[in-house]
């Protein structure tokens, strides 16, 4: 009777363990329900640390690696040409650093998986260069579904964030150590099995030789078990993220969707169809890592170092990986896709007004941009213009030239990238995109700034080449500040009058007022200026037409505290050049 009480209270026990984990777990879901819910119309607040981002860049890389190989393993000229091309129109590491765009992705990345993480900051650095698939009109139907669709856009949100993360490496890599795996063998374990079979057959017929048969092979069967598992083991979390995967498109393709989204469900429902195979007794392969303690747990331990069960599992779902690896990488990629779209339609929620682009191909229209601004930037002055060639920007330093540069090229970017402005409007052709802006000494190589300036306006240059490609979209800061005003005033007038000759659209911001007169047939002029009022300097942010002609360096010389003999000297002295040309040194 006191046993049958035990055992009640015992059962009791664990059924309240059971509910109370299952309540809990039910409260957590609905906390983080109401999490993204609140979150819609502001941006994240996650601050990334160098380390992250360097991490999510180098996933970047290892997937355009895994792109580049499945192509070339396609071996045919036309993959390769179009490969060739694609890398032509990858935003390039100098611009990206010089647009600060990992605080660009920052500030869109709502994604709550890793798919979803690398395939946002993928987009982001391959601009298309048309829509003849019209991939960008289907991904605008989804952002927009997404948006309008509160309880389905969190439906797939939960569904994504039980996706999770894949931890410190990315499925590409995952799948890379399973290649250098290779395809296992599991005919030593039914050999082991077979062993096992025969010393139990042993001791019927003779049982003394039978039991030190039986007891031999155990051993022999366990040592190789724990050798052949110790190898298995490590690779045991790509699985787990691969089955994630399948669950994620499970839980996703379950929800009530409207027509806008049946070209998505379809496919990832057609995709997740592949790995039925893999599933299966997929359970005691997971648990090769991990143990409960439980009786009947610890007596399957021992039954698997005997029979191998887990490994012979295993190796089958190695071979089902190695076969389906490009659909795995599929799946992969239309679930990071509809995170992606999702984080798209929370970063336009949070933005003060945004636009779709109105893009173009060929090079004959004008590139507009109304009321545009930088998203980083809080409460920004937008600024516009309709530009049919390139524009040089004079003014002095902190009046918003730079920022202009950046606001314009990012707008630029996510036009092609997430099909979304932070302006009123947009127009211009589908570009490809290069800077030259925030450039640096590179300490590592021993070359100076002015070194690497004129290499990245070589390989400006050399993207211009005539190659039948995108028209190209160029910004630069300040040409040639590496070196002496004669020489960098000659030089900039040659580079960026060739630039224009083909046809580019160069936005360059200079101090020297000089160029505005030298480029003035193939530039327009443009300017930011300040005014000084009250020992204070007042930047307005505003893009005006025509050259600065303001000095208020000069200016702000005084407001600091230089003599008024040195101000006045200065003022002269400027104001002479600009009338004669000539520099004259007063007494």
């Amino acid at each position: 009777m006191e046993v049958m009480i035990l055992l009640i209270i015992v059962f009791g026990v664990v059924v309240y363990v059971m509910i109370r984990g299952a309540i809990e777990e039910k409260n957590r879901k609905k906390k983080y329900r109401s999490e993204l819910k609140a979150l819609y119309g502001s941006f994240p607040d996650r601050a990334y640390s160098a380390e992250e981002l360097e991490k999510i860049a180098r996933r970047y890389s290892h997937r355009r690696e895994n792109s580049a190989c499945a192509d070339a393993a396609q071996n045919t000229q036309e993959r390769q040409k179009e490969a060739a091309k694609n890398e032509i129109v990858d935003i390039d590491e100098i611009t990206w650093n010089d647009l600060s765009m990992d605080s660009i992705f920052a500030r869109m990345n709502f994604t709550q998986s890793s798919s979803g993480e690398e395939y946002l900051y993928d987009m982001l650095r391959r601009p298309v260069t048309d829509d003849r698939d019209g991939t960008q009109a289907r991904m605008e139907t989804h952002i927009n579904y997404m948006m309008v669709h509160e309880e389905e856009r969190l439906d797939t949100m939960m569904a994504l964030h039980e996706l999770g993360n894949t931890g410190k490496y990315s499925l590409f890599d995952y799948l890379d150590y399973l290649g250098e795996l290779g395809v296992r063998s599991s005919r030593i374990h039914y050999g082991c099995i077979l062993l096992l079979l025969v010393s139990v057959a042993a001791v019927f017929v003779q049982t003394s030789l039978g039991v030190a048969l039986l007891i031999a092979t155990a051993c022999f069967n366990i040592v190789i078990y724990m050798k052949e598992k110790g190898i298995a083991a490590p690779y045991v979390t790509t699985f787990a993220y691969i089955l994630r995967m399948i669950h994620c498109a499970d839980a996703v393709t379950k929800h009530s969707y409207g027509p806008e989204m049946e070209d998505y469900v379809a496919v990832l429902k057609a995709e997740r169809g592949s790995f039925r195979e893999f599933e299966k007794h997929s359970g005691m392969v997971l648990r090769m890592n991990a143990s409960t303690g439980s009786l009947d747990e610890l007596l399957f331990d021992y039954i698997k170092m005997l029979t191998h069960v887990d490994l012979i599992r295993f190796n089958k779902m190695l071979h089902i990986v190695h076969k389906n690896k490009k659909e795995i990488i599929g799946l992969a990629g239309d679930i990071g896709y509809i995170d992606a779209v999702i984080s798209i339609g929370y970063f336009r929620a949070a933005l003060p007004y945004y636009t779709t682009p109105v893009l173009q191909t060929g090079c004959d229209s004008r590139f507009v941009i109304s009321e545009g601004f930088h998203p980083c930037i809080e409460s920004p002055v937008p600024n516009s213009f309709s530009q049919g060639r390139g524009m040089i920007i004079t003014g002095s330093n902190a009046s918003g030239k730079s920022t202009f540069l950046k606001m314009t090229a990012v707008n630029a970017i996510l036009a092609q990238t997430i099909h979304t402005c932070a302006a009123r409007m947009y127009k211009g052709n589908y570009f490809r995109i290069y800077s030259s802006m925030s450039l640096r000494d590179n300490l590592d190589s021993g070359e100076s700034y002015y070194i690497v300036e004129i290499k990245a306006l070589k390989r400006i240059m050399d993207a211009a080449e005539p190659d039948g490609g995108a028209p190209l979209l160029c910004f630069v800061d300040e040409v040639l500040r590496g070196t002496n005003t004669v020489e960098r005033i000659a030089a900039s007038a040659q580079i960026l009058q060739r630039l224009a000759q083909r046809g580019i659209y160069c936005f360059a911001a200079t101090h020297d007022i000089e160029l505005t007169h030298l480029l003035e047939r193939h530039y327009d002029n443009f300017h930011f200026e300040e005014e000084v009022r009250d020992g204070d300097v007042l930047f307005s942010y505003r893009l005006l037409g025509g050259r600065a002609h303001t000095r208020n360096a000069i200016k702000l010389l005084e407001i600091i505290g230089f003599s008024k003999d040195i101000i006045r000297k200065a003022d002269d002295m400027a104001g002479a050049f600009l009338e004669s040309g000539e520099w004259v040194q007063q007494s």
